[in-house]
């Protein structure tokens, strides 16, 4: 018997967060505000675990809450963009986070199905074909091709192609934050967040 729950205890380790969340009792009281401020980016779980790296955090927490709120390029676009890195990167937490903002923006619910199974699905029309081919060539390729970031050009201006991209490029890096730190991905952000490992779905 002992050895059996030897052996649960080290298989539920190895399914635990290698980053726990940061106490927000602990935090600065700069950091600490901006994490419990109501905000599109705020009060998040991720935040609280980016908080171990203190002088990062608060700018991570901007370029995201820019790239959600203070943007010219079309929610809609963004959204599809943003679930496609989720689909590519196999990131559940990303998914679920942002299932339920694409739905807010006014991305129908064939749509949000299409995207995972994209390009086979042909529910999308040109410009967001566009969208989700660039997306897939700079997260799986880094770079674009002419052909396709041409053809994208054609329908956006240059500062929504860099919103574009620059939303592409921090949701990969957010998708590989909770890979890199095992069982992370799948911490949901509930109705009422607890700052446990018991959240951990």
């Amino acid at each position: 018997m002992t050895q059996l729950r030897d052996e649960e205890t080290i298989k539920s380790e190895k399914k635990a967060p290698r980053l726990p969340l940061f106490p927000v009792e602990q935090m600065p009281e700069k950091t600490r505000r901006m994490i419990l401020a109501d905000g599109p980016t705020n009060s998040l779980n991720i935040n609280k675990m980016m908080a171990h790296a203190e002088n990062c955090v608060r700018h991570y927490m901007r370029l995201g809450s820019a790239l959600l709120s203070q943007v010219k390029l079309d929610a809609c676009l963004r959204e599809i963009s943003i679930l496609r890195v989720a689909t590519l990167c196999n990131s559940y937490y990303e998914w679920y986070q942002h299932e339920k903002m694409a739905r807010k923006a006014g991305v129908s619910e064939e749509k949000i199905a299409g995207v995972k199974i994209w390009p086979e699905s042909n529910c999308f029309d040109e410009l967001e074909q566009l969208v989700l081919k660039y997306t897939d060539e700079v997260t799986l390729q880094v770079k674009s091709s002419d052909e396709t970031f041409y053809a994208l050009a054609e329908h956006l201006d240059h500062r929504e192609l860099v919103e574009l991209t620059l939303s592409i490029g921090f949701y990969n890096m957010v998708a590989r934050f909770f890979g890199k730190h095992r069982g992370t991905d799948r911490r949901l952000e509930l109705s009422k967040p607890k700052d446990n490992l018991r959240d951990v779905l």
